[in-house]
């Protein structure tokens, strides 16, 4: 049970090869968390952060540098 005005906060990346995608979702209540936390486990996702908060909103700063790569094929 939450105070009222406070939520959880679910916060957990998925990635591959081609992609990184960062998921931050709220719920309102313990049981839409736990059930939400399996589908996780079921998509083999053990790494997570769990806030308890007010409504809170989100500022995502992303760096990323890219190279190129010399790639040279050696005979």
């Amino acid at each position: 049970m939450t105070i009222a005005g406070e939520r959880f906060y679910l916060i957990y990346q998925e990635a591959n090869d081609e992609e990184c995608l960062l998921t931050i979702q709220p719920y309102q209540d313990e049981t839409a968390l736990g059930e939400a936390i399996q589908q996780l486990q079921m998509k083999q996702i053990e790494e997570y952060t769990i806030i308890k908060g007010k409504k809170m909103s989100a500022t995502l700063r992303l760096s990323v540098e890219l190279t190129e790569v010399n790639e040279t094929k050696e005979k």
